[in-house]
């Protein structure tokens, strides 16, 4: 009997078997498709991650480039103590930009400026004439943009940058042109001075968006160094204008799954239940790994590597989704007194800072409000469904909140924050539109005093009042 039984029910076993390494033997034709597809969506995550980190860096730089006064004393009439304490001291002291080089409308160099800690190093050795020499097509592209049609009002940055590579030594270089904000000052001429900044990158480049894109095995080296097998992102160029490419190992989906499930293909038969198990915990684990990387990669695209607030790039999203049920309120702030605890306690403690004004603004916002940094010490607030009255009661709160001594590592500082208020009634607004309003309100705010809160509806009463108030004095 029992071999008969085996007789009826070996062949379905083995047919059973056979169906089944039939059907694995499927997945070997979609793994390089699958593969593939993978690889090429790291990539393109990797090369937007990087694009937004330039654009946060010359964002940056509009504090110092589009102004009035810099056009007056840089352009009309030049003074190169003006020029050194606002212009050079001030960028390197408050950011990250360690070499400075201002350029006329004939890109002739008018002022140059290297921190001493960086004089030594390869790329800054050479001197301001090379760093011009190696912004040469950055120049000619932002020559090329300069006449371009402009909207009314404060002016968009024009900058263009990109990262130079001596060695195992990376710089951001960056060209942006001087621009007047308000117009009280023009440029003399058709073209206006240029400003070129070089930004150091800490560390190894591999290790520095290696360590921030998740990559695994990062390397940096020129593009026909690269196997074919390997990711890659086009981030540099060497001082001769060859090509560096940042590398890594891509992810393997499909082929990790295939590679992992072989066994349980071969082992059909007594084990093909805890095969089939394991199998399913394997795809998933995969799964949930895939998910959770892309999910920590799309996290870092669009929020600040350092406060973890939003970033600029969901400004446009949220604000559509915001205007669509109804008015809006839209705040830019700026913090008072920042870049002195910069210039005293470093970078370090400015950083450790900003996390702090972060925890207190959203512990002071509703939980339907929006909270984004900007870049520096530049943050926004999308506040639906509140009064103007109502929204300067909360900035008031967070002014007199920001304005409490905050303790830090091995110190203690007290700054503050004033506030610029834009209100949104209806969809027919731009996102750019509301956010030009609430800075030009922040200026004025800024303009009448340490932790001011003015809306822009009030802008020009504020700026006859300080008007006449400076007459007064003048009398």
């Amino acid at each position: 009997m029992r071999f008969l039984h085996f007789r009826l029910v070996g062949p379905a076993i083995v047919g059973i078997a056979l169906f089944i390494a039939g059907m694995a033997t499927f997945p070997y034709y979609g793994v390089k498709r699958i593969d593939a597809e993978a690889r090429r969506s790291q990539e393109m995550l990797v090369e937007r991650n990087i694009s937004l980190w330039i654009s946060d860096v010359e964002f940056s730089l509009t504090a110092w480039t589009i102004w009035d006064e810099a056009i007056a004393k840089l352009d009309n009439s030049f003074d190169a103590e003006w020029a050194d304490r606002n212009i050079g001291a001030s960028l390197i002291g408050t950011s990250r930009t360690r070499s400075v080089v201002v350029l006329d409308s004939h890109d002739a160099i008018i002022y140059t400026r290297t921190d001493d800690t960086v004089k030594d190093m390869p790329f800054f050795v050479r001197g301001p004439a090379a760093m011009v020499k190696d912004a040469s097509e950055l120049l000619t592209t932002v020559r090329s943009r300069e006449h371009q049609p402009k909207k009314p009002g404060i002016p968009s940055p024009l900058a263009v940058s990109r990262i130079v590579v001596i060695g195992d030594e990376a710089v951001l270089l960056s060209a942006s042109l001087f621009q007047p904000d308000f117009g009280t000052s023009k440029p003399k001429g058709d073209r206006a001075p240029i400003l070129i900044t070089a930004m150091p990158i800490g560390g190894t480049l591999q290790d520095f968006f290696g360590k921030r894109f998740l990559l695994n095995d990062a390397q940096i080296s020129p593009l026909p160094a690269v196997s074919p097998d390997r990711a890659r992102a086009e981030i540099a160029v060497g001082t001769e204008g060859e090509v560096e490419v940042l590398s890594w190992l891509p992810p393997t989906p499909a082929s990790d799954i295939l590679w992992q499930s072989l066994p349980l293909i071969l082992t059909v038969g007594v084990v093909l239940i805890a095969g089939t198990v394991l199998m399913i915990r394997i795809t998933q684990t995969t799964a949930q790994m895939l998910v959770s990387r892309e999910r920590q990669m799309r996290h870092a695209a669009t929020h600040d590597f350092l406060t973890g607030l939003a970033n600029r790039s969901l400004l446009q999203p949220e604000f559509t989704a915001l205007i669509e049920k109804g008015p809006l309120m839209v705040v830019c702030l700026d913090l008072d007194g920042f870049k002195a605890v910069n210039d005293t306690r470093g970078h370090a403690m400015g950083d450790e800072l900003l996390k702090v004004v972060a925890e207190r603004l959203r512990a002071g916002i509703r939980a339907e409000d929006r909270l984004f940094r900007l870049g520096g010490d530049e943050f926004a607030i999308m506040m639906p469904g509140l009064s103007g009255v109502e929204a300067a009661e909360i900035c008031r709160h967070l002014s007199a909140s920001l304005s409490n001594k905050m303790n830090l590592p091995g110190c203690e500082v007290s700054i503050g924050a004033s506030f610029g208020i834009s209100e949104v009634a209806t969809n027919g607004t731009s996102c750019e539109a509301a956010l030009k309003g609430a800075d030009a309100a922040l200026y004025c705010a800024k303009s009448t005093g340490r932790g001011s809160v003015v809306m822009e509806s009030s802008v020009e009463k504020h700026q006859s009042g300080s008007h006449a108030l400076k007459t007064a004095l003048g009398r």
